[in-house]
This record gives structure tokens, C-alpha cells and sequence, in this order.
């Protein structure tokens, strides 16, 4: 009798930005994405790549790269990898970056059916993604790693990890300073107990801060300029996606820019 994962089928899903953005002041102009790529349902490999681009003296960049892949590494094990890079960034010469890297790295199961009550699950790590001389007007990180160790754990990585996690008061205490916030600004808690939860959303560009277990969020506020968010990372049960860099303009340019985006989903079909 044939094993019933074989009559499955796996859909790969993996996107991957390497910048976009629109400025909408003092005049409304578009900045294409740069560098995007989109993995097949069936899996595989794809690439893009984008040298020496300039919108006019508001962003440039001299390299930005992207790569996806997809494929079963063993029987019923599926690998996902979606990877964007951008070198030598620059926007209003208030934020620079000699290098960009967002990393995820899919697998499916992540273990065997009895290790969770939900059975095979998603397990995605953002580890290896970081800011390689990092300047936001006058703060400088030569080195800032994103994805402490907490977020790439294996029991961390899946979803049911996750809702383990906000079972536990101290391990809550320890998440909820990370919660993104809602696009007003407002703070968004952690679903309670019990609380149907569809997305999760944390800050893990994260600067050591005495006391801060997991360390401070980095949300920094530039004078004139606009506020620049780290290190955005969205989780749902079927998916992960990190964002390294994204800019609300508000200065004498208002706008948005987003850079080195990357998303992994994955699901059996049909459904278990």
C-alpha cells in the first residue's frame, strides 16, 4: 500500500523584493520593484537582479539581488528558501546600508505527526538575515544581526510553537514589547488565552537593552525625515515573511519605501 503522503501534493509558495517604494510629495512618482522573484506552486529555482539603479537623487542602490527555491529534499520533506540582497543603499542620505540580507529558510513537516496536535506544520527560520553597516541619520551598527536565537528555534518556528509560547505568562511577558504596532501607532497585544489569532507580528531587529530579555525593538524616529521600522516579521500557521527595512517619509519627502521583503508559505493538498 503506498504511503499516504506520496498522494499529496505540496504547494511551494516563496516571494521575494529586493526594493520598492512611492513618494507621494512633493510630487507622486512609483519606484518599481527592484529585483523581485516569485517561486512556481511546484517548486524550483528562480533568480533576478538589478545593478546601478537611481530614482532621481532619492534612492539608489548599486546591487540588488533575489533568489527562490523549492524543492523535496526527501520523501513528503519539502525545502523552501527565498533570499533577497541589496548592497550599498542609500535614501536621502539619511539612511544607508553597505548591505541588506533577508534570509528564510522553509521546511515541511518540520517533524513527526505525534510531536504536534496539528500534525505536520510549516517550520520557517529568518536566520542569517542582517544589516551590514547600518546609518539611520546618526546611529550607526557596523554589525546588526535579526532573528534572535528565540525566533529560529524549531519549537519556535512552527505555528503551534507559537500559540505554546502565549500560553506561557513569562514567555508572553518576554513577547509582548515586540508586538508591531497598528498602523496608527497604537500598541497591539497578544491574543489571550484561548483568542482565535490568525497573524502574529514582531520586531526582531532588536537592540540589547538592560533588563530586556529578547532586547529593545528598533523603531527610530528621524527629525525631518520620517520614521524607519527594522526588522518587521509577520507570522501565520501556513507562512512567515520578514521585512529588513521600511520607511514612512515624512520629511520634505513623503512616501514609503520597503527593501529586502521576503515570504515562505507551504501547504499539503489536499488539506490533512
Amino acid at each position: 500500500m503506498p504511503n499516504r503522503s506520496n498522494l499529496k501534493r505540496y504547494i511551494f509558495q516563496a516571494d521575494a523584493i529586493g526594493v520598492a517604494g512611492q513618494i507621494t510629495h512633493p510630487f507622486n512618482d512609483l519606484i518599481p520593484v527592484q529585483a523581485g522573484m516569485a517561486l512556481p506552486s511546484d517548486g524550483g529555482f528562480g533568480a533576478s537582479r538589478v545593478d546601478g539603479f537611481r530614482h532621481k537623487e532619492i534612492l539608489s542602490f548599486s546591487s540588488a539581488y533575489s533568489e527562490v527555491a523549492g524543492k523535496e529534499i526527501a520523501e513528503g520533506v519539502y525545502e523552501t528558501l527565498s533570499t533577497s540582497v541589496v548592497e550599498n543603499f542609500n535614501l536621502l542620505d539619511t539612511v544607508t546600508c553597505d548591505r541588506i540580507v533577508v534570509r528564510l529558510e522553509g521546511k515541511y513537516p518540520c517533524g513527526d505527526e505525534e510531536d504536534s496536535d496539528r500534525g505536520p506544520e510549516l517550520c520557517v527560520t529568518p536566520l542569517g538575515s542582517r544589516f551590514e553597516g547600518l546609518r539611520i541619520g546618526d546611529i550607526f551598527f557596523e554589525i546588526l544581526e535579526v532573528a534572535p536565537d528565540y525566533f529560529c528555534r524549531p519549537d519556535r518556528a512552527c505555528w503551534s510553537g507559537l500559540e505554546n509560547a502565549l500560553r506561557d505568562e513569562d514567555q508572553r511577558r518576554m513577547l509582548a514589547p515586540l508586538s508591531l504596532p497598528d498602523r496608527d501607532g497604537s500598541p497591539v497585544p497578544l491574543p489571550n488565552r484561548g483568542q482565535r489569532q490568525d497573524v502574529l507580528g514582531f520586531c526582531i531587529a532588536l537592540d540589547p537593552k538592560p533588563g530586556a530579555e529578547l532586547g529593545a525593538p528598533l523603531c527610530i524616529q528621524v527629525p525631518d525625515f520620517g520614521t524607519v521600522h527594522l526588522g518587521e516579521f509577520f507570522c501565520s500557521p501556513d507562512s512567515r515573511s520578514l521585512t529588513m527595512l521600511r520607511v514612512e517619509l515624512r520629511g520634505k519627502h513623503h512616501g514609503h519605501t520597503t527593501v529586502c521583503e521576503d515570504i515562505v508559505v507551504g501547504k499539503p493538498y489536499p488539506p490533512h
